[in-house]
């Protein structure tokens, strides 16, 4: 068995089926319902560059525990993903943020600019979904009370199991879309690096950890069961604004 079979065999599949019962369910939310929804999901795929800064925080901090030469081959495989956030792919020209693609996404399917900062009162129900599984997210990677090595190697799981799912996720997300007659520059951006990523994920996790390890395998687990309960939650509130 190679080392990527191994990572992707930690999975269960419960946030695969939870995301594509999610975006079977959103073709029908009415179109009045988007900016809301898209407000709580853009929350959410924002958060996940904050996952990305702290995971590489987790990982780094490994300083004291961890092999050097180890440490800066799973940093950089690990901010290569990081960075295309942002615009920044190696040997490419910048381009638009992700969060600029997502804007515009915004606006073309809704006729209104997307708002600079997000409410902080509790009307918008997906809004408080994203922030509850995002404090989920945080609190699990912190790895609190466990030894650096320990927290570098979940955090290289976790981060694995974000980029390795998000490629379906990614792909579901735009037919969705599609059959709601958008398309977007920011889902084909997600769509045409997500591959990639993955590679670069599974690489940051074989320099720095065997990718049987159970640390590994208790992060590819939790992020799955992070993923699947944002998307059942989101399925609840979508099935109950066309019921």
């Amino acid at each position: 068995m190679n080392e990527e079979t191994q990572l992707v065999e930690h999975l269960s599949g419960t946030s695969l089926r939870a995301m594509q019962r999610f975006f079977d369910a959103m073709r029908a939310v009415p179109a009045d319902a988007w900016p809301e929804m898209l407000v709580g999901l853009g929350y959410n795929y924002e958060y996940y560059d904050t996952l990305f800064a702290l995971m590489s925080a987790h990982v780094q901090g490994s300083l004291d525990e961890s092999d050097y030469t180890a440490r800066y081959r799973a940093m950089q495989n690990l901010l290569r993903p990081f960075a295309s956030e942002y615009g920044i792919e190696p040997a490419r020209a910048l381009a638009k943020t992700h969060r600029q693609l997502y804007a515009e996404f915004y606006a073309a399917v809704t006729g209104r600019p997307i708002p600079e900062q997000y409410p902080r009162d509790d009307r918008n129900p997906w809004l408080m979904t994203a922030r509850h599984w995002t404090r989920r997210m945080t609190n699990t990677i912190a790895c609190t009370d466990r030894p650096a090595l320990y927290r570098a190697k979940f955090n290289l799981g976790y981060h694995w199991a974000v980029e390795y799912l998000s490629v379906c996720e990614f792909d579901l997300m735009r037919l969705a879309w599609q059959a709601m007659g958008a398309d977007a520059a920011y889902l084909d951006a997600h769509c045409m690096v997500e591959e990639e990523h993955a590679g670069c994920a599974s690489e940051a996790v074989f320099a720095l950890a065997d990718p049987g390890d159970p640390v590994v395998r208790a992060a590819v687990r939790a992020h799955e069961a992070d993923l699947t309960g944002f998307y059942a939650d989101s399925t609840r509130f979508a099935a109950c604004m066309h019921a």
